[in-house]
């Protein structure tokens, strides 16, 4: 389940948001957070993918139709957009994991 605020995600769980910000300053429980968070990051990105091929397809179909196709391609555009988002960021969260990774392992 996923929750807009911290106030939901306590509520959510059953506990005070004392209590969750408690748990978000253990550390053990802080890295699993960070992780399932990215874990639904990159879920949301590999869907995201799966919409590219399809968003460009209809793109080329539109490009090869004539008439006012507005509504097709802003969905096609934003699909395309979003998609390309969560990659980015998938991409950017797995070099940091990656640094943090290293920077702990040189710290041993």
């Amino acid at each position: 389940m996923v929750s807009r605020t911290q106030a939901e995600a306590a509520k959510a769980a059953g506990i005070s948001e004392n209590t969750l910000r408690e748990y978000l300053k253990d550390k053990e429980f802080n890295e699993r957070y960070r992780k399932a968070c990215g874990d639904l990051l990159r879920d949301a990105a590999q869907q995201a993918r799966q919409g590219i091929s399809p968003a460009l397809e209809t793109l080329r179909e539109i490009a090869e139709t004539p008439g006012n196709p507005q509504a097709r391609i802003m969905a096609a555009r934003s699909t395309l957009e979003y998609s390309l988002r969560l990659t980015e960021r998938v991409d950017f969260l797995e070099r940091l994991e990656d640094l943090e990774k290293m920077q702990r392992e040189a710290g041993q």
